[in-house]
């Protein structure tokens, strides 16, 4: 017999970032999911969601701030990383002039020349540079750094 069963994740509304705790990422129903990304530090606004990363509380006021929105070109590029290039990993900091997302990728150490084209043409002027971080076991993480 097949059936179907509905599984619920909280997606962070900004960086786009799926909660997840030591064990799961999806619950049965919709507010156990809520209860347990709200023992997390993470904050719902105005019926959205956000990370710690994506948000802060001031502590006298008790006020939820959520950052500015990621740029298109950022947004664009963390779904080509994530769908095209099936990135296992991928994070976004966030620096007064810049952005550097650093992501492993599932099947290789490195981008491809191809890839690397397509990402500067992807982002145009936005682009700065793709560098590597060298890790344990011949392990490689990709930086790319692009304009605010």
């Amino acid at each position: 017999m097949i059936i179907t069963e509905v599984f619920y994740g909280i997606k962070c509304d900004r960086c786009g970032e799926l909660y997840e705790d030591d064990e799961h990422s999806f619950w049965s129903d919709e507010s156990s999911a809520m209860e347990n990304a709200g023992e997390s530090d993470w904050q719902e606004v105005k019926g959205k969601h956000y990370c710690s990363n994506c948000c802060e509380v001031d502590e006298k006021t008790d006020e939820i701030k959520v950052f500015d929105e990621y740029p298109q070109p950022l947004k664009t590029l963390n779904g080509f990383i994530d769908k095209i290039l099936k990135g296992i990993s991928r994070d976004v900091l966030e620096y007064e002039d810049s952005f550097m997302i650093k992501c492993r990728l599932y099947n290789k150490p490195k981008l491809e020349l191809f890839e690397v084209d397509y990402i500067k043409s992807l982002l145009g002027e936005k682009f700065i540079s793709v560098d590597y971080e060298e890790g344990k076991y011949n392990s490689f993480t990709c930086c790319i750094k692009i304009k605010r």
